[in-house]
C-alpha cells in the first residue's frame, strides 16, 4: 500500500504550520488554552479530517450511483465527546441531515462512505464513532 505523508514546523508560541502535498493548515490553541486561535486544535482537526473523508467518500459513491444528483442540500455535523485521564474522544458522532426525498438515493452511498473512509477505518477500534441520518 502507498504511504501518505504531511510535515508539520512551529512557528512561535503554539502555532504549528502543517504541511500536506501543496496545501498548507495552521494549527493552533484557543486564547483559553494559552494559544492565539490562530487555527483549528488538533482534536478539532481530527474531527474535521473524518468529517471530510466521510463527506468525500460519499460524494464519490453519490456520483457513481447517481452522476446527476445534487447533494447541496445535504449537510453534516461531526461532534465529539472529550472524556479525561488522558483526554480523549470517547465518542464522535456524524450526522447527517438530508431532504426526505433523498433519502432512498443516498442511503447506499452514505453506507459506503462510512465503509470506505479511511480515517473512520483507522480510529474506529480505538473510538466509537456513530452515524446517524435525520430527514427532514
Amino acid at each position: 500500500m502507498p504511504e501518505i505523508g504531511v510535515s508539520l514546523r512551529p512557528v512561535g508560541g503554539s502555532v504549528v504550520v502543517g504541511q500536506a502535498r501543496d496545501h498548507t493548515v495552521t494549527i493552533d490553541r484557543p486564547k483559553e488554552k494559552e494559544g492565539t486561535d490562530t487555527g483549528p486544535m488538533g482534536g478539532e482537526l481530527l474531527l474535521l479530517a473524518l468529517g471530510g473523508c466521510y463527506v468525500s467518500t460519499f460524494l464519490a459513491a453519490l456520483r457513481a450511483e447517481a452522476p446527476e444528483a445534487d447533494a447541496s442540500d445535504i449537510s453534516f455535523q461531526v461532534d465529539g465527546t472529550l472524556v479525561s485521564a488522558p483526554t480523549r474522544f470517547s465518542e464522535i458522532t456524524v450526522r447527517v441531515s438530508a431532504p426526505a426525498v433523498l433519502q432512498d438515493l443516498v442511503l447506499k452511498p452514505l453506507l459506503k462512505a462510512e465503509r470506505g473512509c479511511v480515517v473512520h477505518n483507522s480510529i474506529r477500534d480505538a473510538v466509537t464513532v456513530r452515524f446517524t441520518a435525520e430527514w427532514r
